[in-house]
């Protein structure tokens, strides 16, 4: 405290000397500021227990010190910054959308138009506590987004994805660091594809659903494309699929505005078309004239599609492959035909996929790039399914579970999950599709140990 109180002296003698001479003497381990015509000298106070630092403020006006005074030093905040207040911990947009950011973003657009508060919408506009959650609370309103608003798009690409796309680790201190990410791999061969046989018996295994997004290069994504231009896009890809010479690929395209009440909600139901617009896709932006210009393309076997395409619901397209029982390799053959057949007819017509060399394909959410690949099985796990450690054993697998089949508090405990991928950037969806044989391939192994009265710590299996 003497020595506080010294400093202090000296601090004051200091700028009474300054006045008298006419000028300005800055007091050690200060700096000036200057706002308007008043000029005023800031030292931070030393402080203990952690408790928030306040700042000693001396002015000088042209000729008189006025006396000291205790006050907080706040930059000032654009008054468009939005309030973040009550959002929660895991907010991207608390911990990443900062007033410096707010304020360098907030005039930038891209050729389309969009700007950052199209991006912010989703997370912005829902109420605290609304059901479903904010998400990432953050959309891209084209592919051009991830450029012009990288500084608050690659913070939340590397926190989601644990991954770095940066070579300065300091820019964004993350919860989990990851590897550096230089080039997004695309591989759709099947033939390297692990060729084990997960549930031989089909006793496990009830469904292999595989599906990735796409996006068509030049279009605005969902938060931000026009009426028009989701027609133009619908259009387009009903002309594609009619080259498509695979059997297993043909069928047929139905608009939702043309379905019975009665289809649309069968289709649903067996998880076959996508579901109405919720509060989140409506709060960003993806449920505008809905179900204008909206469908679905399934090949013939229209009891049990194998082969679907999804169109401008939440991405452009959602291209799917599934089959009961676990052939994964089938599934994801037949995928690969389908991506493979409407890259080409896209070409054909002077379009292509949305692809960057280093996040890979582009979607409208930051959590669906890279692959866009979402492999996933719905397994029986009666038994390991409620062994403490469950999903902690998934994230070590790399794997997750969908909680729509997990159960609840007010829903029948079933034992059937939807384990799938937990990754989708820095991987090809190959080592994606190998990835998950393997820890499923675990899983079931599990489960077997379990029905034979064996006693699993699941904390201690990797």
């Amino acid at each position: 405290m003497a020595s506080q109180a010294r400093t202090t002296r000296t601090g004051l003698a200091a700028l009474s000397v300054a006045l008298a001479g006419g000028g300005l003497l800055v007091v050690p381990k200060a700096r000036a500021i200057e706002s308007d015509s008043t000029i005023c000298a800031t030292r931070k106070l030393e402080t203990t227990q952690q408790q928030t630092p306040t700042w000693r403020i001396f002015s000088l006006d042209a000729q008189k010190l006025l006396m000291p005074t205790v006050t907080s030093c706040k930059a000032k905040v654009d008054p468009a910054y939005p309030d973040l207040t009550r959002f929660g911990k895991h907010s991207y947009l608390k911990r990443y959308l900062t007033p410096e950011i707010f304020a360098e973003l907030k005039n930038k657009k891209t050729s389309n138009g969009v700007t950052l508060e199209d991006l912010i919408q989703s997370g912005v506009t829902l109420p605290s506590g609304a059901n479903p959650v904010r998400g990432c609370g953050i959309y891209a309103g084209d592919a051009e987004s991830y450029k012009v608003f990288s500084k608050i798009l690659n913070p939340v690409l590397e926190d989601y994805h644990h991954l770095r796309l940066i070579r300065n680790e300091n820019i964004h201190p993350l919860p989990k660091q990851g590897a550096l990410i230089r080039r997004q791999v695309t591989n759709l061969n099947p033939g390297y594809v692990l060729r084990q046989k997960l549930d031989p018996s089909g006793e496990y295994i009830l469904q292999t659903r595989m599906r990735v997004a796409r996006s068509i290069k030049g279009f605005p994504f969902s938060p931000k494309i026009s009426r028009q231009q989701r027609r133009e896009l619908e259009a387009l890809i009903k002309s594609c699929v009619e080259d498509f010479e695979d059997e297993e690929l043909q069928g047929d395209y139905t608009r939702v505005m043309d379905m019975s009440n009665a289809q649309h909600d069968d289709l649903i139901q067996r998880h076959i078309l996508f579901h109405d617009p919720d509060d989140l896709a409506l709060s960003a932006g993806n449920g505008r004239d809905w179900p204008d210009a909206r469908g679905i393309y399934m090949n013939n076997d229209a009891d049990s599609p194998g082969f679907m395409i999804w169109l401008n619901a939440e991405d452009h397209l959602r291209v799917i492959s599934m089959s009961k029982g676990g052939d994964l390799l089938a599934v994801f053959t037949r995928l690969s035909k389908a991506l493979t057949a409407l890259d080409a007819a896209l070409k054909k017509r002077g379009h292509d996929f949305a692809l960057d060399d280093r996040l890979g394909y582009l979607n409208a959410s930051p959590e669906n790039l890279g692959s866009a690949l979402r492999a996933s099985v719905f397994v029986k796990l009666v038994r390991l399914g409620q062994q403490p450690g469950f999903d902690e054993l998934l994230a070590r697998l790399r794997l997750e579970s969908s909680t729509r089949f997990k159960g609840s508090s007010r829903s029948r405990y079933t034992g059937i999950f939807d384990i799938a991928n937990s990754e989708r950037l820095g991987q090809s969806e190959v080592q994606l599709i190998n990835t998950m044989i393997n820890g499923v391939g675990r899983l079931i192994a599990l489960e077997k140990r379990l029905e034979r009265g064996e006693t699993l710590d699941l904390d201690d299996i990797q």
